[in-house]
């Protein structure tokens, strides 16, 4: 069978290459970095919404654009991500995945800046990165720089930029590239392939004036799909996805424009190419999700935001032996970082209550005003209010950081949770009730049994 390839790209000096051995082929196959037969690690990100720190002066404009968001430690961008290239020092993964939104709103400058961390990541470390775009990322409308009391245009970049400026993050060692999106295969080791997919849409941004929220796979990157599937079958590979929008719904209250557009058919493409395993961001929750279909299953593990508390990513481990896959989700080492930098913040040095608290306060801030501002809560008093806000605060936590296993029955057990049983009607009280209700299973570990070839 003959194999139309779209793109075939060479790799980089760090492969080696070998004759290639399917039929029609054109060119050669790498000699992998980690050989087949061998085990790898992947420390799997997202969402880290990097802002470049010469792009704000921290003023009063930076602080209420900080105060409408949705919790993002943009104040911390630069010290974020020296924590990751910490962790990775320590920790010594053979790649790192970044599945999209890796900058704050797409801004040329903060992708700028984030290469040039990720190179230094790279060098000091020996690790290989791999990017996708997410919606955040290209022909961004809301690009923006903070300086005094006002916000400015910032510069945004164009598809073909967001290429260039990270074709040393994947794009040019793929095997294969799509020519309709900037979708790549990447071969991080003999064994185990990344389908790196770009499942963003941002033609029309300038147009709508805002990034496009929802996601698609077009019908000749399906197809695409297939190819790839074929070269890594031939090549005795298997293949786990990589997408910025989930492949599968992971929340009862969010799922428009965070499950890819037609996910049956996207799912229909990876599995026909044995493919059963997505790694995803965007909604900035940690959850795993499962289907089967026929005699098979498949999984969707939703990382959420590095940004964003609870500030933690996943470790995905191979077994050449077992064929078989291990995930596990770690917070991220911002003390030890602080430390080690001989930081005199008392908020990087005291990470993980600095951030908890600081996310809680403002999540239950909002509770109380929404609470406050509905008549039909008159008849209670503040202490009952701040009380059930609390508690909003305290279930958002357990959402964001996927750990409803843990922590959730000990919520659901406060008086708190009894004044939001008893409480009038309104959209808060179904959305916390709604947390109430999750499935205390663990969104934190998964092992996954990967078929032979």
């Amino acid at each position: 069978m003959h194999i139309s390839f779209r793109r075939l790209m060479l790799v980089t000096p760090l492969l080696a290459l070998v004759s290639c051995s399917w039929p029609g082929a054109k060119t050669q196959l790498p000699q992998y970095r980690i050989q087949s037969g061998q085990d790898l690690a992947i420390l799997t990100t997202t969402d880290t919404h990097y802002l470049s720190k010469s792009l704000t002066d921290y003023g009063p404009a930076f602080t209420q654009f900080l105060a409408a968001g949705d919790g993002k430690q943009l104040g911390y961008s630069e010290e974020l991500i020296g924590a990751l290239a910490n962790d990775i020092a320590i920790r010594k993964p053979d790649a790192v995945i970044i599945s999209g939104d890796l900058s704050n709103n797409g801004e040329k400058r903060s992708h700028q800046d984030l290469a040039k961390h990720l190179k230094a990541m790279e060098q000091d470390t020996g690790t290989r990165v791999y990017v996708i775009p997410g919606n955040h990322d290209i022909l961004n409308p809301w690009a923006r720089k903070f300086k005094g009391q006002r916000q400015y245009r910032a510069d945004n970049v164009s598809p073909q930029k967001f290429r260039n400026l990270y074709q040393d993050f994947g794009y040019d060692e793929a095997l294969l590239e799509d020519r309709d999106s900037l979708s790549y295969l990447a071969a991080p080791s003999g064994d185990l392939w990344l389908l790196m997919l770009d499942t963003s849409q941002y033609a029309n941004n300038k147009e709508l004036g805002h990034p496009q929220l929802d996601g698609r796979v077009a019908a000749s990157t399906l197809e695409w799909i297939d190819e790839c599937g074929k070269l890594a079958a031939d090549s005795g590979a298997q293949i786990v996805a990589v997408m910025h929008h989930n492949l599968l719904d992971h929340s009862e209250f969010i799922q428009k424009g965070f499950t890819v557009n037609d996910n049956a058919g996207v799912i229909e493409a990876l599995a026909r190419n044995g493919i059963n395993t997505a790694l995803s961001g965007h909604i900035h929750i940690q959850d795993i999700s499962k289907i089967s279909r026929n005699d098979s299953s498949m999984y969707d593990i939703a990382g959420s935001a590095l940004s964003v508390y609870p500030h933690q990513y996943g470790m995905l481990h191979y077994s050449s032996a077992d064929h078989a896959l291990d995930y596990s989700t770690f917070k991220l080492g911002m003390e030890m970082w602080a430390a080690a930098a001989g930081s005199p913040d008392e908020n990087l040095l005291n990470w993980g209550t600095y951030s908890k608290q600081n996310f809680s306060k403002r999540s239950a801030a909002r509770s109380f005003a929404q609470l406050s501002e509905d008549t039909a809560y008159a008849g209670y008093s503040e202490g009952e209010l701040q009380a059930m806000a609390d508690l909003a605060g305290r279930l958002n936590e357990i959402y964001l950081a996927g750990s409803a296993k843990s922590d959730l029955l000990a919520a659901v057990a406060s008086d708190a949770f009894r004044l939001w049983q008893n409480a009038p009607p309104s959209g808060l009280k179904s959305y916390v009730l709604g947390i109430a209700r999750l499935d205390p299973k663990d969104n934190q570990h998964l092992h996954i049994e990967l078929a032979e070839h």
